[in-house]
């Protein structure tokens, strides 16, 4: 066991992490990539019904290069995950991958960002979001919101803001740290990411009035501008 880490692979499951071009990264290479599973295994998942197509691109679109061969070695398994695999074969998972934010060439995970902002004692919720950017190509934006009794005041947005940078480090400064009155929820208490997103890259939030507060996206449309 390994605090904050999975793995290494059962016997008969050897996992592997690939960059977005389908080469290998090698444990203790210090860099994220995507979770495969090299081989085929009992109990894997068969296909989806009715739709087999889907499920090959789905699964093993990324990284197959032929599409016609019979070796299993062609076929590598896409988990959906992104992870660093450390020397010793164990995974620091980052989370999904439409969950992992690319700043730079590096890969963060939304999953840790707001883990960070939920150290500050004064958090109770956070939701991180990407936001394009001309040279980075993507940067994070936090929105939190506070425990009741407390203010959001620019010393508050700095401790934050420095709780991340000191547990992750620099390369996951946020472009800004929005403290909102609320998030955006569904009925089922869900935060409605996709809809600060939209805020936060000047987009269409679509249609709010199914979420269980949707007064609340204007009224944090005009905190960001």
């Amino acid at each position: 066991m390994k605090p904050g880490s999975a793995g290494p692979g059962v016997p008969g499951i050897h996992p592997i992490i690939f960059d977005e071009n389908g080469k290998e990264i090698p444990a203790g290479a210090g860099k994220a990539g995507n979770i495969c599973i090299q081989n085929p295994w009992p109990g894997c998942f068969q296909t989806i019904w009715g739709n087999r197509q889907r499920f090959v691109d789905t699964y093993f679109g990324m990284y197959n290069k032929n599409p016609n061969s019979k070796d299993w070695r062609d076929w590598p398994y896409l988990t959906g995950d992104a992870a660093v695999m450390a020397a010793d074969g164990y995974f620091r998972i980052l989370g999904r991958i439409d969950d992992v934010i690319n700043v730079s060439g590096h890969r963060l995970g939304t999953k840790e960002i707001e883990s960070a902002a939920l150290t500050v004692p004064e958090v109770a919720e956070a939701a991180v979001v990407p936001v394009n950017h001309e040279i980075k190509g993507k940067e994070p934006e936090l929105y939190v919101s506070l425990k009741p009794g407390y203010e959001a005041t620019p010393a508050l947005q700095k401790k934050i803001a420095d709780a991340i940078t000191y547990q992750i480090g620099k390369i996951a400064k946020c472009k800004n740290v929005w403290i909102v009155p609320d998030m955006p929820k569904t009925r089922s208490g869900k935060i409605m990411r996709r809809v600060l997103g939209a805020i936060s890259n000047k987009g269409d939030v679509g249609n709010v009035m199914t979420l269980a507060n949707p007064e609340i996206v204007e009224q944090i449309q005009k905190m960001v501008g």
